[in-house]
């Protein structure tokens, strides 16, 4: 058992070098750039390719491959949304905390990155909570994610149905109606289920 451990640990001090590749540029051979403006990060074109077909397509251009930068700009992530991303990349690890769960749950999707964006998902279903389940329900929309969807409209039924009173869910409700008929009828059929189970005997 504690040899197991030990060597978790050495195997968890082994892939550490990875990012140890990606923080200090060793041998980096491209740098992506952000959208805000923000310094380059030196990458690998290698690691970059197998972690996203989209990313290999796009080193595959020709304009790419004649560029004297050697760089690609992504602008539709920050410099600290970029720096999360390559981390995962060299890493496989995204902290629950991450401020940019979001912003890498799109890129995912963008970028066909499946493990991070089953991760992302993860996280945003544990997250849940009253003040953030419409702006969750919206989010699966973009990538049509239906399982994110349904976590969110079912948590929205059973822990926060009094919100249907609320001047936010009018405005959500005017802004997509198509979505809340969804959360109708997912209540509807909550609430028929919970009416045909027995009673229990006195």
């Amino acid at each position: 058992m504690a040899e197991g451990r030990k060597r978790k640990f050495e195997r968890v001090d082994f892939l550490s070098d990875h990012v140890m590749a990606l923080k200090e540029a060793i041998h980096a051979d491209f740098i992506l750039k952000p959208g805000d403006n923000g310094p380059g990060i030196p990458t690998h074109k290698a690691v970059l390719a197998v972690k996203s077909k989209v990313f290999r397509s796009m080193l595959e251009t020709d304009e790419c491959k004649v560029s004297p930068e050697k760089s690609i700009t992504i602008h539709d992530l920050s410099y600290g949304e970029l720096e999360s991303l390559l981390e995962f990349f060299y890493s496989g690890t995204l902290s629950p905390d991450s401020k940019h769960v979001r912003a890498l749950y799109l890129a995912a999707d963008k970028y066909d990155i499946q493990y991070l964006q089953d991760i992302c998902r993860e996280i945003l279903i544990s997250s849940l909570r009253s003040e953030n389940v419409l702006d969750i329900i919206q989010l699966s929309i973009i990538p049509s994610d239906a399982t994110l969807k349904e976590a969110a409209i079912d948590f929205f039924i059973r822990k926060n149905l009094g919100m249907v009173f609320h001047e936010s869910f009018e405005t959500f409700a005017l802004e997509d109606p198509s979505t809340t008929l969804e959360i109708f009828q997912a209540c509807i059929r909550f609430l028929r289920t919970f009416c045909q189970k027995p009673t229990q005997p006195q």
